[in-house]
């Protein structure tokens, strides 16, 4: 594929939480009714437009209500898919899942998810699954899918063509960005270095799953919970980048035809950021957000009814 060109991404401005939001109440309880944000993601050859919906880091624990059900209500409404990049729950505790696996059975379009660092602390990794899968949400973890989504705003009349949107799902891990992006790393200790060993097995894997996906894409998008690129990390103490995500994700998406990242777990971070090889990356964390946004994919001007779309999973 022809290379990106490079654009530094600023990070002084970073969106917490909307205007007005009391400092103790998370953003995603004043979704309501309204419009979810949409940005553009021109995607070449793809006509019409493929609405995709994202958010994580819902933190769900069941000694607080969980804020996010009116959102989750709104979304087949505003798009075709749902992409959650891990942290649904607070503790990893399958009481959380199950929260969190009802309230995501009433979204009426696909929902695919990746595992974040709190869900990791489940020890019921078979029961969660299947929690999760009884609700219809396909959890990834190093695979892929494939979704056909009826493209809106395409078509002879009454036909509705149908887009091949994959999306590759897997946790991620620390490590960080050095040398390309922050310059020299902290001081080798057993634990970074433990994090340098999983962040180099979790790019291995997603070199793998992406190896093993098929070309015949209209449109190909990495869902993650772990960011690969500093230029996302908005506000966060640079201390703390090594436990936010690694360079070598990066390095494996470069390699790849990818239109699109997606990754949460950077809470004062900012949305909008992009790889060394300038594949675009979004930070869809809910403290940063609010609430959901929809990447539109492809051609924007088209609009018209959204069939739900169909999908056929893959294992990486």
């Amino acid at each position: 594929m022809p290379p990106r060109p490079f654009v530094p991404m600023p990070r002084g401005t970073t969106w917490i939480r909307p205007p007005a939001v009391p400092r103790d109440r998370l953003p995603g309880d004043l979704a309501g009714d309204a419009a979810f944000p949409v940005e553009p993601v021109q995607i070449s050859g793809l006509a019409g437009r493929v609405r995709i919906a994202a958010i994580g880091d819902f933190h769900a624990r069941l000694d607080r209500e969980f804020v996010f059900g009116p959102a989750l209500r709104q979304v087949a409404s505003q798009a075709d898919l749902l992409l959650v990049a891990g942290d649904l729950t607070d503790n990893g505790r399958l009481e959380e899942f199950e929260m969190v696996a009802e309230r995501l059975a009433g979204v009426d379009v696909p929902v695919v998810t990746v595992l974040g660092n709190h869900d990791r602390r489940c020890l019921r990794r078979v029961a969660m699954r299947r929690t999760l899968e009884s609700a219809g949400v396909i959890l990834l973890d190093g695979e892929s899918t494939m979704f056909l989504v009826p493209v809106a705003g395409t078509g002879a009349q009454g036909t509705t063509p149908a887009a091949r949107i994959q999306i590759v799902g897997i946790g991620g891990y620390g490590g960080g960005f050095w040398p390309e992006e922050t310059g020299s790393g902290p001081p080798l200790h057993r634990a970074t270095q433990a994090f340098a060993v999983r962040a180099r097995r979790e790019a291995a894997r997603l070199e793998a799953t992406l190896a093993g996906a098929t070309d015949e894409v209209d449109a190909r998008i990495v869902l993650m919970h772990y960011s690969p690129t500093s230029s996302t990390l908005g506000r966060e103490p640079l201390v703390k980048y090594w436990m936010l995500g690694n360079i070598e994700l990066a390095r494996v998406i470069d390699r790849f035809d990818v239109d699109l990242v997606v990754h949460g777990h950077a809470h004062l971070g900012n949305p909008a950021g992009q790889t060394i090889g300038g594949t675009p990356v979004r930070n869809v964390a809910a403290h940063v957000i609010g609430r959901p946004v929809i990447y539109a994919l492809g051609d924007t001007a088209g609009s018209g009814h959204v069939e739900p779309a169909m999908s056929v999973r893959t294992a990486g």
